[in-house]
C-alpha cells in the first residue's frame, strides 16, 4: 500500500468499524473503554500496521510512488509512516464513535468519505507510477523497470491486500457478534 494512502485508508476503515460497533459504543460515554475499541486496536497493530510496514520496508521507493528518493529520507521517516498508519485506524474509530453511538450513520460516512476519496484519488493519479517496480534512480532514469504484474511486488500486493481484506471482514464479523451478544 502506498505510504501516503495508508493513514487515509486506515482512518476511513476505523470510522466504518465504528459504524459497525454502534451498539457496543452506545453502552459507553467514550469510544475508548469498549471491547470494540480493543478489537480495532488489535486489528490496527496486528494486521494494518504490518501490511503498511511491509511496503515501506521492502519497496520504499514504490511506496512513495517514486516522488521522493527513499535513500535521501531520514531513517525516522519509515517508522513515522508505519506509526501513523497504525494510529489511523483507532483514530478513525474514535473520531466516528460519538456519531456511531447516537446512530448518525450519515455523519459517520462524512467522517470516512474525505480521507477515503483522497486515498483513492492519490492511487488513481499515481497509477502509472504504481504499476512499475523499480527504485528511484531506475524509474527516473527509465531503465531497469518492470511491470508490477507478475513481479514479487505484485505477488506481495495480492497477498497483503488479501490478508487485509480478510482480516477486515473477520474484524467486522467479530464486532457484529460482540454487539449482538451484549
Amino acid at each position: 500500500m502506498p505510504a501516503p494512502t495508508a493513514p487515509l485508508f486506515g482512518f476511513a476503515l476505523g470510522a466504518l468499524l465504528a459504524w459497525v460497533a454502534a451498539a457496543d459504543l452506545a453502552r459507553s460515554t467514550t469510544g475508548y473503554g469498549t471491547q470494540s475499541f480493543l478489537l480495532v486496536v488489535g486489528f490496527a497493530l496486528l494486521v494494518f500496521a504490518p501490511v503498511s510496514a511491509y511496503f515501506v520496508a521492502f519497496e520504499p521507493d514504490w511506496s512513495l510512488a517514486y516522488l521522493i528518493d527513499s535513500e535521501r529520507l531520514p531513517s525516522v521517516v519509515p517508522m513515522a509512516v508505519v506509526l501513523a498508519a497504525a494510529a489511523s485506524v483507532p483514530a478513525g474509530f474514535i473520531a466516528a464513535a460519538a456519531d456511531a453511538r447516537t446512530h448518525r450513520q450519515g455523519r459517520v460516512l462524512w467522517i470516512a468519505l474525505p480521507p477515503l476519496l483522497a486515498a483513492v484519488g492519490f492511487v488513481v493519479a499515481m497509477l502509472s507510477r504504481l504499476a512499475v517496480q523499480a527504485n528511484y534512480a531506475q524509474f527516473h532514469g527509465d531503465f531497469g523497470t518492470r511491470s508490477v504484474a507478475g513481479s514479487p511486488l505484485g505477488y506481495a500486493l495480492l497477498w497483503m491486500l488479501s490478508v487485509l481484506c480478510l482480516a477486515a471482514i473477520f474484524t467486522t464479523r467479530a464486532l457484529q457478534r460482540l454487539c449482538k451478544d451484549s
